[in-house]
């Protein structure tokens, strides 16, 4: 989530007993996504990122950070929405593509992959202040076409990454 690391003087992602920097490559503040390049950790990503075939009633499990150790949730996508809400930058309103999740998520866990059948098909947004049980994700298939326009391009013009709200 691009929330997440907004105003980060430095990023360090940790795997098992790896710790490493990482450097934001890709930033859309509208949608709520980052993407983040991790050159010194020797373990592969597993997961690869397909939402086409989610619909909802899918169950999966959500990867979340809390007391510095990875915790799996279990989720299950309700249904396909589009979010409206504020941009990370609170400039204006957006429409986010996304899911409604039933797991119950604490605060700080914005940026957890929500994974199904081995594929990451969501991004952990946040929770319902309504119903303990109900969250919401980012999908970063349909909403990252800024990010993948920027991978490809390497242009972040106009991306303000020390910009914090």
């Amino acid at each position: 989530s691009a929330h997440v690391v907004k105003g980060a003087r430095s990023i360090t992602v940790t795997r098992g007993d790896e710790r490493a920097q990482a450097t934001v490559v890709a930033f859309d503040p509208e949608m709520d996504l980052a993407h983040l390049a991790v050159d010194e950790l020797t373990t592969p990503f597993p997961w690869a990122v397909d939402s086409t075939a989610i619909t909802g009633g899918e169950v999966g499990s959500a990867y979340v950070v809390r007391d510095g150790r990875v915790v799996t949730l279990p989720v299950t996508v309700v249904r396909r929405i589009n979010i409206r809400t504020e941009d990370s930058y609170i400039d204006g309103e957006t429409l986010k593509p996304g899911y409604e999740l039933r797991v119950d998520i604490d605060p700080g866990d914005s940026g957890g992959a929500v994974v199904v059948d081995g594929e990451v098909i969501g991004v952990v947004w946040a929770r319902s202040r309504r119903d303990v049980d109900r969250a919401y994700g980012i999908d970063p298939d349909r909403a990252g076409t800024t990010i993948t326009r920027q991978l490809r391009t390497g242009d972040l013009t106009g991306v303000d990454l020390t910009r914090c709200s």
